[in-house]
């Protein structure tokens, strides 16, 4: 009994989480060997946030989402283009959209240091990612630099943490 009402206290204050991975779909930005400016849809494709939080929470046995925030968010250089590196990119910002929601920043990168073949962003903190979720998210970016000399490849992983 005191362990039942235990859990349901911390249930109902959010001190229960859990987190769900998603891995993003590979994206491919142009290389010229001339150079040129980076598009500022640094996405070509915006990724959807496809995490379906009635399944996650069914999984888990516990009740019902309360928030969900951006835990951690990175982006590899793929494995079809090993000598690539993040060095066209002089900085990045990432937001989340969400139909009839407003466009809200959730991670960036500013500056990207050099040499760099994973980018791990800093999270904007305290976006509650719930609404967009529950809405068909997307994440879409911005960016500043030059396109890379050759075509660069890369995949990426997001966590979010769950509320209950």
């Amino acid at each position: 009994m005191r362990r039942s009402l235990l859990f349901l206290v911390l249930c109902s204050c959010g001190a229960v989480s859990f987190d769900v991975e998603q891995d993003l779909q590979r994206q491919l930005i142009q290389g010229n060997p001339l150079g040129g400016i980076l598009s500022s849809a640094f996405l070509p494709n915006p990724y959807s946030l496809n995490i379906d939080l009635k399944a996650e929470v069914a999984k888990r046995g516990t009740g019902p989402a309360t928030k969900a925030f951006l835990k951690s968010l990175k982006f590899d250089i793929a494995a079809d283009t090993p000598n690539a590196n993040f060095d066209f990119v002089d900085e990045t910002r990432l937001f989340v959209e969400g139909p009839g929601l407003s466009k809200v920043e959730i991670a960036r990168k500013v500056p990207v240091p050099n040499g760099l073949k994973t980018l791990e962003f800093e999270v904007v903190p305290d976006v509650d990612l719930l609404p967009y979720i529950n809405a068909g998210a997307t994440i879409t970016a911005t960016a500043t630099g030059s396109q890379p000399a050759a075509d660069t490849a890369f995949t990426g992983k997001v966590i979010v943490e769950v509320r209950i």
